[in-house]
């Protein structure tokens, strides 16, 4: 496909990490990222085993340390089941402890946890087990077992598997590595100062989303923060809403789906004012690119690649084809880009 690529100004520079120092077949990379995402978390646990790591929708609270025990043994548990490293096993609780036990008991036993668009039926929840090859659903009582944490996979290998739906509606698994998924772990935390100001995080997704368990489960719980999550599988919260009820919070807006790790675009609120209908710049190094007859004019089809864009989609060859190419994701939304390169929508799809 013929691009026109646009550059961002020096003046978004604010949101780029400063170990984003490479480039790997011309996308930028992380330098100095854990080997995996099971051994992020693993140092995650230790460093901070007495801080409070979740608090439920009833106000329970958790450490750090007694999450881990918890997952530790559901890894047992799903090794005694015959779950091995690489395995495939489907994650199917409501947002909760439970969720995160069974989500972090999966990654501890080297695992690929699945999991599904928070749209899907059962008979979709069957579909998605059937096409990932997973070895076990949970949905129910968690198994329990020796604890157990595996030795840790490679960066290239395979982390994480989120079903989500096209535009016609199929479902289709995004692939993400542990570099991608540790991509937008570091991006999110240095956005966030989160090394400095760790903080609580309100979960206002699903955790079975990109944006739920990437962008605000995960980095929280990698820089040790505190998640909030509430008992229901999630739904989306209005801007107004959230400002109204956190009013000392950090709000930010932005926009990323599954393919992109759950990142993309980040316009935090000091921004909102003078930007009132963009959705941000490009961070943690994302770059962006337009394509379509008006994209020299700053208009046409948002294309992102960067260390947190997956490799494409399980099991799916002819939609990877058509919306991969060259590292490049062809988002399918319509976008224009001012002189600042602010990112404004003219039709976009959030996920």
């Amino acid at each position: 496909m013929s691009l026109a690529v646009v550059g961002v100004p020096a003046g978004a520079g604010w949101l780029q990490g400063e170990r984003v120092m490479h480039r790997c077949g011309g996308i930028l990379h992380y330098d100095d990222l854990e080997p995996c995402l099971a051994e992020l978390l693993d140092r995650s646990a230790l460093r901070y085993s007495n801080r409070v790591a979740a608090v439920d929708g009833d106000g329970r609270a958790v450490t750090y340390r007694d999450l881990w025990t918890e997952a530790a043994k559901v890894a047992g548990g799903l090794l005694d089941q015959g779950v091995g490293p690489a395995d495939r096993v489907l994650v199917h609780h409501r947002n909760g402890f439970e969720w995160l036990h069974a989500f972090l008991g999966v990654v501890l036993a080297g695992g690929v946890p699945v999991l599904p668009d928070p749209t899907c039926s059962d008979t979709e929840i069957d579909w998605m087990a059937f096409d990932s090859g997973a070895v076990l659903i949970l949905d129910g009582p968690l198994p329990e077992g020796v604890p157990f944490l595996d030795g840790g996979a490679s960066p290239d290998e395979l982390a994480l598997l989120y079903y989500v739906r096209g535009y016609g509606g199929d479902l289709r698994g995004v692939e993400l590595t542990n570099t991608n998924v540790l991509s937008t772990v570091e991006a999110v935390g240095h956005a966030m100062d989160l090394v400095n100001e760790p903080g609580r995080t309100v979960i206002t997704a699903p955790l079975c989303t990109a944006v739920g368990c990437s962008v605000q489960l995960l980095p929280t719980l990698a820089f040790g923060g505190t998640v909030v999550a509430a008992g229901a599988r999630g739904t989306r919260v209005p801007w107004r809403h959230l400002r109204a009820s956190f009013p000392a919070s950090r709000c930010i807006r932005g926009w990323g789906v599954a393919e992109t790790g759950g990142i993309g675009l980040l316009l935090p609120s000091e921004h909102r004012r003078r930007h009132p209908r963009s959705v941000g710049v490009p961070f943690g190094g994302i770059e962006v690119a337009l394509l379509g007859p008006e994209a020299e004019e700053g208009r046409g089809e948002l294309l992102c690649r960067g260390p947190s864009v997956a490799r494409g989609y399980w099991n799916n060859p002819a939609a990877t084809a058509e919306m991969f190419d060259d590292g490049w994701f062809r988002t399918g939304d319509q976008v224009s880009i001012d002189a600042a390169g602010f990112v404004n929508p003219v039709a976009v799809r959030v996920s």
